[in-house]
């Protein structure tokens, strides 16, 4: 790889950026290719669930993505066909990789050959002149399968195309010409644009990708202040996640120290979103538009995947290690949430508190009666969702583990393996359903390199040993920090790594109580009633573009969940509103024993009259003693994404 230039100030006017030294500033860390890390355990599960069932039959189950024109060249047109097949096949190449499976490899490069095969003499391509949203999709995956593969054509691809944008800069095009998604996501071309200068050592690349920061929405102000929802409908849920790449991009390109704290701020809890319409599992609510912290407001499936995969980009751009801790937080209990738990089915939206999924009113700005939109199954709520999902599990598994100062670094605690040409180290132990992770160094290259360990910030007394001794602790192995492990490195080596974690409980709406140990939020599993019906039996469904048939001939209905067990309780709880835990069972069995007591306080219990879709919020707590209709009893609680029916936020009486 060429080195970048160097030696020069470079200032872009109105941008208020300068930047000395380098074309772009360095990143803490640097991502490995796709494949590098393949999961185990759990997270293994997950994805293997995912490529028999959503994944693995999408292009049958959904006509646009199986007859996209990306890969058919018909007369599908309109922007949600431009931008759903890419999604798919976005997703579907990181999990083949990660797999490393041949039948799903095949059918990513079908995709790639599709896309490079369809560029034009004057650089552009694709079904649609000068699309620059969608073809934003495209080029990520360019750049993936150009990692994972080391294909020639994806370099030159790239730059005749940027050569095309850029003149169409030149002559007064730019991304609001295009439509308010271009404007809100354009970090995802200049992700591409500062590897390509990277890769290539051409400046005119983080020339360009300046140009693209300038055209796009200012998600700085807006995670730091808040302001108007234009240019770039920033108050959509999905652009609200999918911006959070950009301002650390930003300060990659020079930026100033706001762009480097915007997407912390973006989530923290005295933030302004946060106090808004923030969550116990560090997502903002959205249906679509922000909205509250209501117990039954929801979060887009596509806000969750974007969540996981701009937490990623940040992680790599600016190393804080809060945005290993949010993307645990997504990957470890919004996204299975979310899901349908057997990689069969979807929710467009999670709700924290969800005692039913019914094709009820639900009363959000979209996604009413007859969407099923908090339905598991293969058409829930809008495409957009089912055609994005899907990189959210193989992006987890690539941000596990990335390259530091000549070393490997830890980043997102999970059972996986990874091989690099430095050293191939597993990972057991369980997380995040243990406090304790495992790293035996299986193959090593030799020589003296630095290993980083993540200490979560929630872990307050963490333990580092290395072949069985205690490490002495210092200033970096304390919650949030890096801890810098060097040595020459062999086979057979083992960091043991033990994060203690106890119940935590956050106070919410009405004073409501909701409860995490260490990454885990913890929720009361409903025991469902399943009723199954297929697409034919809603008529919506019927008109919509998918291929509606196949999910019967594939055995994925939709599964409408009714409670069979009791779920108004109020927590038990001292004067302050903290409950008494005991920790029952080991690993993924892990349970939170707690005095309860059943309630009928405001409704609680109940579905609401306007909105029969989704249950009453919680009375406001404490809730007085005369109130409470039985005596107190003991229920469990377990980690949130081990559910389907749940209540997350609960009352507490004294």
């Amino acid at each position: 790889m060429k080195k970048i230039l160097i030696g020069f100030v470079l200032a872009v006017s109105g941008a208020g950026w300068a930047l000395d030294g380098a074309a772009v500033r360095p990143c803490a860390m640097e991502r490995l290719p796709p494949g590098s890390v393949r999961p185990q355990g759990w997270l293994l599960k997950q994805m293997e669930m995912q490529r028999d069932g959503l994944t693995g039959h999408a292009e049958e189950l959904y006509e646009d993505i199986g007859k996209s024109d990306w890969i058919t060249r018909g007369t599908r047109g309109g922007q949600f066909a431009w931008e759903r097949g890419p999604y798919y096949a976005k997703g579907l190449l990181s999990l083949a990789f990660a797999l490393d499976d041949a039948k799903l490899k095949a059918r990513a490069k079908k995709w790639v050959d599709a896309y490079i095969a369809s560029q034009r003499e004057n650089g552009d391509f694709g079904p649609k002149n000068r699309n620059w949203w969608a073809n934003m999709i495209v080029l990520w995956t360019l750049r993936d399968w150009c990692e994972a593969t080391g294909d020639p054509r994806v370099v030159p691809f790239l730059e005749r195309y940027f050569a095309f944008q850029r003149a169409a800069f030149d002559k007064g095009d730019s991304l609001s010409k295009d439509s308010c998604w271009a404007i809100a996501r354009g970090g995802d071309e200049i992700d591409v644009l500062v590897w390509l200068c990277r890769k290539t050592g051409k400046r005119e690349w983080a020339d360009l990708a300046r140009r693209v920061a300038g055209m796009s929405a200012d998600w700085t102000s807006f995670y730091h202040k808040g302001g108007a929802s234009d240019p770039g409908y920033r108050v959509h849920i999905v652009n609200y996640m999918q911006g959070l790449k950009l301002p650390a991009l930003k300060w990659l390109l020079g930026g100033g120290e706001e762009d480097r704290t915007a997407v912390r701020a973006a989530l923290d809890p005295s933030g302004w979103a946060m106090k808004k319409c923030g969550r116990p599992d560090r997502a903002v609510n959205g249906t679509e538009p922000l909205t509250s912290r209501s117990s039954t407001e929801g979060t887009e499936l596509c806000a969750t995947a974007e969540h996981i995969l701009s937490a990623q980009v940040a992680l790599e751009a600016l190393g804080d290690t809060q945005f290993a801790d949010d993307l645990e937080m997504a990957a470890y209990n919004t996204l299975p949430a979310t899901l349908g738990g057997d990689g069969r089915g979807l929710r467009y939206y999670c709700l924290l508190n969800q005692p039913a999924c019914i094709d009820e009113e639900l009363k959000f700005a979209c996604n009413g009666r007859g969407m099923l939109s908090t339905v598991a199954g293969p058409y829930a709520g809008y495409g957009c969702c089912r055609s994005n999902f899907h990189f959210a599990w193989p992006k987890v598994a690539e941000s596990m583990w990335m390259k530091r100062e000549g070393g490997l670094a830890a980043v997102v605690y999970g059972d996986c393996t990874v091989k690099t040409p430095l050293a191939t180290v597993r990972e057991t132990g369980g997380y995040p359903f243990s406090d304790g992770v495992r790293l035996e160094i299986v193959e090593a290259a030799g020589g003296e390199w630095p290993l980083f360990v993540r200490i979560p910030g929630w872990c307050k007394a963490a333990s580092v040993k290395v072949n069985g001794r205690a490490r002495t602790p210092d200033a970096t192995q304390r919650p949030g920090m890096f801890v810098r492990l060097a040595r020459a490195w062999k086979k057979g080596d083992v960091v043991e790594l033990s994060f203690p974690s106890k119940p935590v409980v956050s106070h919410w709406e009405n004073d409501s109580l909701a409860v995490i140990r260490g990454p885990l939020l913890y929720a009361l599993k409903i025991g469902a009633k399943e009723t199954r019906r297929t697409a034919a039996d809603w008529p919506i469904l019927k008109r919509d573009a998918s291929g509606v048939v196949r999910d019967v001939a594939l055995g994925m209905p939709m599964r409408l969940m009714e409670p069979r067990t009791p779920w108004n309780y109020a927590l038990v709880a001292d004067a302050a509103g903290t409950p008494s835990f005991t920790c029952v069972g080991e690993g993924m069995d892990r349970r939170l024993a707690v005095k309860a007591v059943r309630t009928s306080s405001g409704g609680w219990g109940l579905m609401r009259r306007d909105a029969p879709g989704r249950a009453v919020d919680p009375p406001r707590s404490p809730v007085p003693a005369v109130e409470v209709n039985d005596k107190a009893e003991t229920v469990e609680l377990v980690p949130i994404a081990l559910t389907q029916l749940r209540i997350t936020f609960f009352p507490w009486t004294k």
